[in-house]
C-alpha cells in the first residue's frame, strides 16, 4: 500500500472509489450530485484542491493497492482504497489543520486508516509544522471513533447539528490531537 497526494491522473481511480463505495459511505457523507462519482466531476474538483493546495489551504492524500497486495482487486494497476483529507490548513498564530478520511468497503477493519492518517499527522507536525489536528465524528461511527483513539486523539467537545449528511443536520463530537 502506499499512501501519496492526490495527482489529477488519479481522477478515473477517484471516481471509481466513490462509485464503489456509494452505498457503504452513505450514512456519512453529504448528500453528492448524481455525476459526483465521474471522472469528469473528480477531475474538476482535483483541479479545484490544487488551487487550495497551492495556497497551502490543503493536501489531498490518496491510499493506493497494487494488484500483488494480496487483495482480488479485479484492477490492474494502482486502486483507491481511501482517502485522507487534511483541511482548512492555517499557519501564523493558529498552527491547526482539519482531518477527514473514509476507507474503502473490502479494506475497513484492517488498520488502513489508522495506518495511514499516522504518516498524514506526522506531514501535518513535522513539515508543515502545525500545533493542532482536529477532526468530527458521528457520535454513531464506532470505526471513526476507533481510529480516533488510536491515533491519540482526544474527545473535547460535542457540536449539536454540526454538519448537513444526506440532507440532515447531525451531531458531532468533536476530537483534537496536539504536536507532541
Amino acid at each position: 500500500m502506499q499512501l501519496r497526494l492526490l495527482i489529477l491522473a488519479d481522477a478515473a481511480e477517484l471516481a471509481d472509489y466513490y462509485r464503489r463505495n456509494q452505498a457503504f459511505h452513505r450514512d456519512w457523507s453529504p448528500l453528492m450530485p448524481a455525476d459526483y462519482a465521474t471522472p469528469r466531476v473528480q477531475e474538476a474538483r482535483l483541479r479545484a484542491y490544487f488551487e487550495r493546495h497551492n495556497r497551502g489551504e490543503q493536501y489531498r492524500f490518496g491510499i493506493f493497492a497494487s494488484p500483488e497486495s494480496g487483495h482480488d482487486s479485479g484492477h490492474d494497476s494502482e486502486q483507491v482504497i481511501g482517502t485522507i483529507t487534511l483541511a482548512g490548513v492555517e499557519q501564523d498564530f493558529f498552527q491547526n489543520g482539519r482531518l477527514g478520511y473514509s476507507v474503502d468497503q473490502q479494506w475497513c477493519n484492517r488498520g488502513v486508516i489508522t495506518n495511514h492518517l499516522q504518516q498524514v499527522m506526522q506531514f501535518a507536525f513535522g513539515k508543515l509544522g502545525l500545533h493542532r489536528l482536529e477532526a468530527s465524528v458521528m457520535p454513531e461511527n464506532l470505526a471513526s471513533r476507533r481510529v480516533m483513539e488510536k491515533c491519540g486523539f482526544e474527545k473535547i467537545g460535542h457540536a449539536p447539528k454540526y454538519l448537513q449528511i444526506q440532507g440532515v443536520w447531525r451531531d458531532h463530537d468533536l476530537y483534537a490531537r496536539l504536536a507532541a
